[in-house]
């Protein structure tokens, strides 16, 4: 399974960002490999469409599943289509901890 989240660092141990349009990295988790790799969110920077920018790339890492606090309509449907399980937290941490704890469930 591979785990995409939001993130305002390349680092697991960053805090999550609160929306995922708006982060400046999307870090994705691969549990067979126990890794964590993190791309920077072009969307960050632009006024409209930021959430589809980052849907771009949890699609393109195969990504399964999503962690976000917040995410628009747009992206969610685009996620949605490609069967992406999407959750949304009810707070912050880090990226790290935030997997963790999905893990666990």
């Amino acid at each position: 399974m591979r785990i995409a989240i939001p993130s305002s660092e390349d680092s697991h141990e960053s805090l999550i960002s609160n929306n995922l349009g708006r982060s400046p990295f999307i870090g994705i988790y691969d549990e067979d490999t126990k890794s964590y790799s993190f791309f920077e969110n072009l969307g960050f920077k632009i006024q409209d469409g930021s959430g589809l920018k980052a849907a771009e790339i949890i699609i393109q890492n195969k990504a399964d599943v999503l962690l976000t606090m917040e995410i628009g309509q747009k992206a969610y449907s685009v996620l949605v289509k490609e069967h992406i399980d999407i959750h949304l937290l009810s707070s912050g941490g880090t990226v790290k901890s935030a997997i963790n704890e999905f893990l666990k469930k």
